[in-house]
This record gives structure tokens, sequence and C-alpha cells, in this order.
């Protein structure tokens, strides 16, 4: 979607807030103009909110992030952040670029400024693949040197990059296993935003982002269980014998990332209204999400003793259980259901494929599944031989 179809003008009584547009990426508000009393919908969110100023007959933006702030307080503080732009616009003739010897530079504040919308576990994947394949190469280089080629460069190395391989590995491997597309992608998936971001802050004036070339790939998530294993699964989950883990893969099964699962609160959790929510800092689409509240799980959260406030699943030196000490327990319950090579994340995938499986629509699944469009969940749910047989016969 374009950013001008984000983008919904902010109307509020006593502030004048002429040029002043709120990012409406989670698509909270049909309309078109926002006033005061749609600002308590967004209060303590992560705010993204684009000043457009017209110099001679230009137009001059600047998109500015703010969190754990009232949808008023934002308000007020970027009609401040216009002004000054507006000042030194009339002042200068133009604003002024931020200075950046490197593209390590530019990465430190984007990081900084993604923080406020991403999750931990988010901005260390990022962190990690920026470290290991663009830090080495690009880390260095003036930010306005870098151009397309570059960043095509990386993208090469990555595809032919043979991944390491343990001594049993190369013993048993008739050929060398590479890096795939996927992989390459995070190069623009990573990139491009970065260098967008700099565009907005009016450090570069292009992105070289966006022409890198990616081979095709099928994308599809390739994981099947069968009705008889996701039953005998459901039933360990239920028999497992430490409370805290068993929450933990109740939330899982009925389609929770693992980090949203580990990192719900008591405070998340509406009993009155039967649903549970997931916090924008920790859903991976950056939204704030309502989800029903299946009655297995209520059932389990009033057994497992009501909190007023806190994360649900307390860590025993942690704020909250992390992924490491999670995993243990999902191996053994994995193994207890007879199922084999299952991931903590194919969860998700079983119960995208059992949908589609049933006749629900993608955009049923979506929901469920907390996708941001309909391209996503087309990757997890995928049509089993038996329906297809299934359909074939009644054709």
């Amino acid at each position: 979607m374009a950013l001008n179809d984000l983008l919904k003008k902010i109307a509020v009584n006593g502030i004048d807030t002429k040029g002043l547009y709120y990012k409406d990426s989670s698509n909270l508000f049909s309309k078109k103009e926002i006033g005061r009393g749609d600002l308590n919908k967004i209060n303590y969110q992560p705010i993204t909110i684009v000043i457009k100023l017209y110099y001679r007959n230009k137009q001059i933006k600047k998109t500015i992030a703010y969190n754990n702030l009232t949808g008023l307080q934002v308000i007020k503080q970027a009609a401040t952040e216009r002004n000054i732009l507006k000042a030194e616009l009339e002042d200068r003739g133009v604003i002024i670029k931020k200075t950046f010897q490197s593209l390590n530079d530019l990465w430190e504040e984007y990081i900084e400024h993604k923080k406020i919308t991403l999750s931990p576990d988010n901005i260390y994947s990022m962190q990690t693949f920026y470290a290991k394949w663009i830090k080495r190469e690009l880390g260095d280089i003036n930010i306005t040197k870098i151009i397309t080629a570059d960043l095509q460069s990386i993208v090469k190395k990555i595809l032919t990059t043979p991944k390491e391989q343990s001594s049993k590995q190369k013993k048993d491997a008739k050929t060398k296993e590479y890096y795939k597309p996927r992989t390459a992608k995070t190069v623009q998936d990573i990139m491009r935003p970065l260098f967008n971001y700099a565009i907005d802050q009016n450090i570069v004036q292009f992105n070289p982002a966006i022409k890198i070339e990616i081979p095709k790939f099928d994308n599809t998530v390739d994981f099947e269980l069968s009705e008889q294993k996701r039953l005998k699964l459901f039933d360990e989950i239920q028999k497992y014998e430490i409370m805290k883990y068993r929450g933990i893969m109740l939330f899982l099964y009925y389609g929770r990332r693992l980090n949203e699962a580990l990192t719900l609160s008591w405070r998340s959790i509406y009993f009155d209204q039967n649903i549970y929510v997931v916090e924008a800092i920790y859903a991976k689409n950056t939204r704030r999400t309502e989800y029903p509240l299946p009655k297995v799980i209520t059932n389990f959260l009033q057994e497992y003793s009501v909190q007023k406030d806190g994360f649900i699943f307390p860590g025993e030196t942690t704020e909250h259980v992390t992924e490491s000490t999670f995993r243990r327990h999902w191996k053994k319950v994995t193994q207890r259901a007879g199922i084999e090579g299952m991931r903590i994340h194919d969860t998700r995938h079983a119960l995208g494929n059992t949908f589609i499986n049933r006749g629900e629509s993608l955009e049923n699944i979506g929901k469920v599944l907390g996708h941001s469009s309909v391209a996503v969940t087309k990757r997890y749910a995928k049509t089993s031989l038996q329906t297809a047989d299934r359909l074939l016969s009644d054709y």
C-alpha cells in the first residue's frame, strides 16, 4: 500500500495541526481525517507522524516516531517539530541534512528508531544479519556513495556461500548446501526500509535497494501434520506436568508465535470480553491485535491462578520465560506425541493447513494467525492430498 493511502490528516481543535498526518499502518481508522476524539485509540502505542511542508512549490516531508505517549502529547510535540522545521526552511532555504560518515552510523540510528515499533526478537535478527553479511562489506562506506551494485554483490555472495556444516554433515552430504534466495532477499528486506528512513530524514536522495534483483523462489512452508498426530499433540500438551510451559504450548497451539506467547501479560487478558491482546511492541506485524480467548485457555488461566499484573509466564531469573528455556520442554512434548522434527513455529503451519483443508478462507485463517496480508497466509496454508482427492472424487 502506498504511503499516502496510510496517511490520515490530523485536525484537533485548539492546536495548529496543518501539515501533520498520522501513519495508520494498522488501519485503525476508515476515515481520511482524525480528530481529538480519535486520539485515545493510539494512546501509548508506537505512533508515526509524517510532517508535510511546502517551500517554493516543493513538498518537504519528515517522518517522526513516538512511543509511550498519549495521542494528544504526540500531536503537540509534532506541531512543535513542524514549527522548527518551518523556521529552518525560512531561514536557510533547506532542512539541514544530518551528517553520517558511514552506513554503520546510519544503521545505529535506524535501529534505535525501530526499537520503538519492533519486538526485541526482530531487532536481534536484523542486527545479526547486518553484522554477518553487510557490516564487513559496506559498514565503513559513506552512505551517499553506496549504489545498487554494492548491495547486489552481497546478494551474490550469499547465494554462492556454502553453509557451515559439521564433520558428519560434510561426510554424509553428496554436495555442498548453499544459502537460498530467501536468505538473500533479507538484504532487500533490511536495506530498503533503512534507505527509506534516510530519505525521510533528508539524509540521502535515492534508495539503492529498490532495484536489487533476487532470483525467484517458492516460499511456501512445507509442513504437514496428520489429524491423528495433531490431536495426539494436543493431548500431550494438556497432560504436560509443568503448568507454566503447558500454558505457553496452548497459546502456540492456538496460533500464537512464541515471542507473543512468552510476553503476554495479565493486563492483556480480558475475561469479560473473552479476548486477549498482543501488544504492538511484541507482535511481528507491529500491530496491537485482539484474539478470541479459547475456552481451553480460559480454563487453564483460571486454574493457573489469575494475577492483576506482570507477565503470565515469568522466568526464574528473567522477566519472562525465554526461548532457550522453553525449547527443551517443547522437545519433550513432541517426542511424547511421536512427532519428529516439529519446530516450535510449525504449530502455526499445522493450524493453517488444518483450516485450509476444512475449507476456511485465507482471510479467516490470516485473522487467526495475525497476518498482515493474504499473501503471507498463502505460505502457511497447504492443501493436503486427502483434500485434493476429495475434490476430485466430488468432481
